[in-house]
């Protein structure tokens, strides 16, 4: 099915939208992509979905929970968390910025294509600059370039860059490149190529247990020395396998081999 969305930005008059068209097959992690591509954001920050009472992340490797009422977006389609016409829910993205969009399924309609590529169908003004410090940021921001005599007027020129339209929409160019985006090309690469301090330190767990004891950890010994929870421990070896920091014998227990050299391993706190 195809959802037609109009996604708007909360807070900011006159607001900032976008409408588009996407698979409802698509997981919400794809969706948050298509949404940052539409609107004009950098993918620099975290984000979250709300729907509903629930709320749907980005599993992050650094912490060992996303929490109780927290979902993997990435293990639910837009199909199953917004079924119908109507259904609004909450996007926000840069917890320190909170820009909050609404999202709102318009339409649905059957797919007329097997494979079909979001299209943004309209939409009006300029996405804010990132890291400008929020909805109050973007309105200091946009009176000192607007004030040639404003004490701010210079350095924001410089910050910006040159000139800055807030009511232009470039809807062609963000076509073009929907159209040519290979969202598994991007999932490729950014994938990391370099350990976070938690990952760090369960990667050192594992390579000191097995030198000592002989054998590799049991899940059971990694939650009892970080006291984390199961899942958290089988959320991050299956995040350190996906990045190839490890290697597992699947339905064999205490097979986990670091792919890592020695050398390159941290202290073990």
């Amino acid at each position: 099915m195809i959802y037609q969305l109009k996604i708007t930005m909360l807070d900011i008059e006159p607001p900032i939208w976008r409408r588009v068209l996407v698979d409802g097959q698509r997981s919400l992690d794809d969706l948050h992509v298509y949404i940052q591509i539409a609107m004009g954001w950098t993918n620099t920050h975290d984000h979250e979905f709300r729907i509903g009472d629930t709320r749907y992340g980005l599993y992050d490797p650094e912490f060992d929970d996303l929490g109780e009422d927290v979902q993997e977006e990435e293990m639910f389609t837009l199909e199953q968390v917004a079924p119908f016409v109507g259904v609004e829910f909450l996007y926000e993205y840069d917890f320190g910025d909170s820009w909050k969009h609404q999202v709102k399924v318009e339409a649905i309609e059957e797919a007329e294509e097997e494979e079909f590529k979001p299209v943004c169908l309209a939409g009006e003004r300029s996405c804010p600059p990132e890291d400008v410090g929020g909805v109050s940021g973007y309105e200091e921001f946009l009176e000192a370039l607007a004030d040639s005599d404003h004490p701010e007027h210079s350095s924001t020129v410089d910050w910006i860059g040159g000139k800055f339209d807030p009511e232009y929409y470039p809807i062609d160019n963000v076509n073009k490149y929907l159209a040519e985006f290979d969202i598994d090309a991007f999932y490729d690469s950014i994938v990391d190529t370099s350990y976070t301090y938690r990952q760090g330190q369960y990667l050192a767990f594992i390579h000191y247990y097995t030198k000592v004891n002989g054998i590799p950890p049991a899940h059971a010994d990694i939650q009892r020395y970080f006291g984390v929870t199961a899942p958290s421990v089988n959320s991050m070896l299956k995040r350190l396998e996906e990045q190839g920091f490890i290697a597992r014998v699947a339905r064999r227990p205490r097979s986990i081999r670091v792919l890592i050299d020695q050398s390159n391993l941290p202290e073990l706190e």
